[in-house]
């Protein structure tokens, strides 16, 4: 569809205001969950340290020292988790380990009891705990520590992983959040663009059709004032010109306003194709037979529900232009016919015809072909026979008539 710059603009606006909330709400939603999961992760380590730090105390710094020593009466087992024991005297540390690499790095101390921390010992990350202990050896000038030790390698590369892979997840959901939007817009705002187009295309068909009419009438007028002594009957065939402008002013409007609502026409399904074609069949016959000219119809029974108004005027408007543009002794036919999709509608003659040349041009607004510009006309009439079509789903062509004429059909689809 084409539209003008200020309709792309609101489009692209509205678009990118609907980005930038599809990436701040699922963004945010996608990065809380992140959060989320890294935190649980990390908390449930440090909980794992801080359980195992307080089952270690129940057994006091002599059980504690005992299970270091080899002992049995560590009844605790949690393999995954390393402990030492802090004895702090006078100044001075003891550290106490069972474990390896705790006693080759010897970490300090540090913090506080009954507090979680983050630490790297020998090159490696740990989520701590440290938590005094009661002791059974009567040393009031000692206090007794137990510092438990969680590996968090595993979990920091994971996260690291996981901060990795989020990157083109990332890229992906800004392209589908680009395009989603973008489709979004227009599906949003295709109907405020076509109310435009059709608004626009009215006012500047309207306004380059009535120059010439107005331009007339006006002429005409200047005329009748210029004489203001004339009687009507001296004026008249200027007036009667004027008429005649003012009701081709008024076809004008009353079709292009047709095909406006022709694109925009719902259907009822309250009557019969077939009804409605015979009605305008019969509603012909006699201005066909007065200018002597054959109406035949072939008509078969359809019974697809549609819009009564509209295929009325259809049905009108390439009747009438048959009988418009054929001679006497002319033959109109018009064809109602079943199809196992739907229905065919058909107005053929054997008239004047198009040029081959000229047939895609017979549904543009106000185009009249080379060989019928001396009949009066709008140009208006096919326009608005393609607009039904349109608005109801359906399709029309024109066709050279065999052996000479025109051949207008209208192909239904069964809903």
């Amino acid at each position: 569809m084409n539209v003008d710059r200020d309709i792309k603009k609101r489009w692209m606006v509205f678009a990118l205001v609907n980005l930038a909330l599809v990436i701040l709400i699922f963004g945010a939603l996608i990065a809380g969950f992140g959060a989320y999961v890294a935190t649980a992760q990390r908390d449930a380590v440090r909980e794992g340290a801080r359980d195992y730090a307080h089952d270690l105390a129940i057994l006091g710094a002599e059980g504690v020292r005992a299970a270091i020593d080899g002992g049995s009466a560590l009844t605790v087992d949690t393999p995954e988790y390393l402990f030492a024991l802090y004895t702090v005297t006078g100044g001075r540390v003891i550290f106490e380990t069972a474990d390896e690499f705790l006693e080759l790095n010897a970490p300090a101390l540090g913090g506080r009891a009954e507090e979680s921390r983050q630490e790297n010992v020998g090159g490696h990350a740990f989520e701590t705990y440290t938590v005094e202990v009661f002791s059974e050896e009567g040393n009031e000038d000692a206090r007794y520590y137990v510092k438990t030790f969680a590996p968090c390698d595993g979990l920091n590369s994971a996260l690291e992983e996981i901060s990795v892979y989020c990157i083109p997840f990332v890229i992906v959901f800004i392209v589908a959040a680009v395009v989603f939007s973008f489709v979004w817009g227009y599906i949003a705002i295709k109907p405020i663009m076509t109310d435009y187009v059709k608004q626009k295309d009215f006012i500047n068909d309207m306004s380059h059709e009535i120059r010439t009419p107005l331009a007339v009438i006006k002429g005409n007028l200047e005329n009748v004032l210029a004489s203001p002594d004339s009687k009507v009957a001296d004026q008249a065939e200027m007036l009667y010109a004027s008429l005649d402008e003012v009701d081709y002013m008024t076809d004008i409007s009353s079709g292009l306003l047709n095909i406006v609502r022709g694109k925009s026409a719902g259907r009822s399904k309250e009557t019969k194709m077939s009804d409605v074609i015979t009605e305008a069949v019969d509603m012909f016959a006699d201005m066909a037979t007065m200018a002597n000219k054959a109406l035949i119809a072939n008509i078969e029974y359809c019974d697809i529900p549609v819009d009564r108004e509209k295929i009325k005027q259809l049905a009108s408007v390439l009747i009438e232009n048959a009988v418009k543009y054929t001679r006497e002794g002319d033959r109109i036919t018009v064809r109602l016919k079943n199809t196992k999709d739907g229905c065919v509608f058909s107005v053929s003659d054997t008239g004047i015809g198009v040029p081959k040349a000229e047939l895609e041009s017979l549904f543009d607004r106000f185009y009249r072909a080379e060989n019928v510009k001396d009949i009066p006309g709008t140009g208006l009439g096919l326009s608005i026979a393609k607009a039904i079509m349109e608005g109801m789903g359906g399709t029309i062509k024109a066709a050279a008539n065999v052996p000479c004429g025109l051949e207008i059909v209208c192909a239904f689809k069964r809903q």
